[in-house]
């Protein structure tokens, strides 16, 4: 199924409430299709969805199995099938591997990770019964590049990744399409919130908008591709690393100590 092939049928959106996946939300809403706009921010969701009768709230924590699964019941039971998933939710902790509390660890598990899990699980083998369908999920080019100080975060997208190579490979000749998203950093408040917090990790270089994520996820879809890598240089790198990766992580020990040293003044926040 193509993006023209699927602009109007039902779709569900996870992490619709900020950033991407309001955004992916508010733009299929705009071509058409009837949206179930998925998230654990009931205050977020009701302004997404309030000048857009075609999105649906559905609060859910996707790090619950079975609310997962009864979220999409419900919504089916609402608007038919769902043949399309985008799924955008995720967190982010900040902390050196040895001293982030485990429990922040667990947390970004449970939703990064088993989130992507259970989306899966409650909704593609209804796609796979009916012989189409697309699963798409963002999940960071910080999966494949270990960024210190954020290794829970790119633990749990590694595992994102993998997870749909081995999905695709389940889903081979079943009609139903799985792409992820590697994204460099998108501008979204998360974001915004980590540059405020963590000026010595995250700097002031914009992110790439939520619209070019959109757009790589659904050139991916046309082409027949598995991977997409929107955000400048976001492929090289990739490539990179997995050509050359021990030079890659000395290129980029080197630029994680310039950025620390160069950090302007009462910064440290």
């Amino acid at each position: 199924m193509t993006r023209h092939e699927a602009a109007t049928v039902p779709t569900l959106v996870t992490g619709a409430a900020s950033g991407t996946g309001r955004h992916i939300a508010a733009a299929l809403a705009a071509r058409g299709a009837p949206v179930a706009a998925v998230d654990v921010d009931a205050a977020g969701l009701a302004e997404a969805s309030a000048d857009t009768p075609s999105i649906t709230p559905w609060v859910c924590d996707l790090s619950d199995e079975a609310g997962v699964h009864d979220t999409v019941k419900r919504v089916e039971e609402q608007l038919g099938p769902i043949q399309r998933v985008f799924h955008c939710a995720g967190i982010a902790p900040v902390g050196r591997l040895l001293t982030v509390p485990t429990a922040d660890i667990e947390r970004v598990v449970n939703v990064n990770y088993l989130g992507t899990v259970h989306v899966a699980r409650a909704t593609v083998p209804g796609m796979i019964d009916r012989g189409r369908g697309t699963f798409t999920v963002i999940a960071s080019i910080a999966g494949w590049i270990p960024m210190a100080d954020v290794g829970a975060y790119s633990a749990s997208k590694a595992a994102v990744i993998s997870f749909c190579e081995v999905l695709a490979a389940e889903c081979r000749r079943t009609g139903v399409r799985i792409v992820c998203v590697c994204p460099a950093a998108v501008e979204t408040p998360m974001l915004k919130d980590l540059r405020r917090s963590h000026p010595d990790i995250v700097n002031d270089k914009p992110g790439i908008h939520p619209a070019a994520v959109l757009a790589a996820a659904e050139r991916a879809l046309d082409k027949g591709k598995l991977f997409a890598f929107p955000g400048r240089g976001t492929t090289t790198v990739w490539r990179a690393r997995r050509l050359a990766p021990v030079a890659l992580s000395g290129i980029l020990q080197a630029a994680v100590k310039r950025q620390r040293t160069h950090r302007p003044p009462g910064s440290e926040g």
